[in-house]
């Protein structure tokens, strides 16, 4: 009984901190990034499920199985990089600096966070970091 009057009150602090019209739309943001992290680790486990199943295959198939197996493999790196970044998004949620951007501290455009939810960085930024972003999610950068 003692935790859910913590949790609820601390619910009416942050609506008195931020506004409702606030904590209702951080609230729409988690329920949407659990639902996204739920989808994400149901996939996960689709993925390898798929191949396992297979068996014993005839030789000829091996190359193609094995190329499976590469893409699946990579599939999920980028699958575990996005649940990070959704549970950092959920992190920010609850440490209250959802929204804002990580590098400069504006707020980021709520056409991107609906777009994106787990953005960390608002567009002019995004620019700026480009370049990391892009070692991040092991895109080379332009020349």
């Amino acid at each position: 009984m003692g935790i859910v009057f913590a949790l609820e009150f601390c619910y009416v602090l942050r609506l008195m901190k931020n506004g409702a019209s606030s904590f209702i739309e951080n609230e729409r943001y988690r329920v949407e990034l659990r639902e996204k992290r739920n989808r994400v680790l149901k996939d996960l486990g689709t993925k390898f499920d798929t191949l396992a199943g297979m068996g014993r295959v005839a030789e000829d198939d091996q190359a193609q199985i094995s190329h499976e197996e590469f893409i699946s493999l990579q599939r999920n790196s980028l699958d575990f990089r996005q649940l990070r970044l959704i549970n950092e998004a959920l992190s920010r949620l609850d440490t209250d600096a959802f929204g804002a951007c990580q590098a400069c501290g504006e707020p980021i455009a709520a056409k991107r966070l609906r777009a994106l939810p787990w953005a960390r960085y608002c567009l002019t930024c995004q620019d700026a970091v480009g370049e990391e972003l892009g070692r991040e999610w092991d895109v080379p950068a332009p020349a």
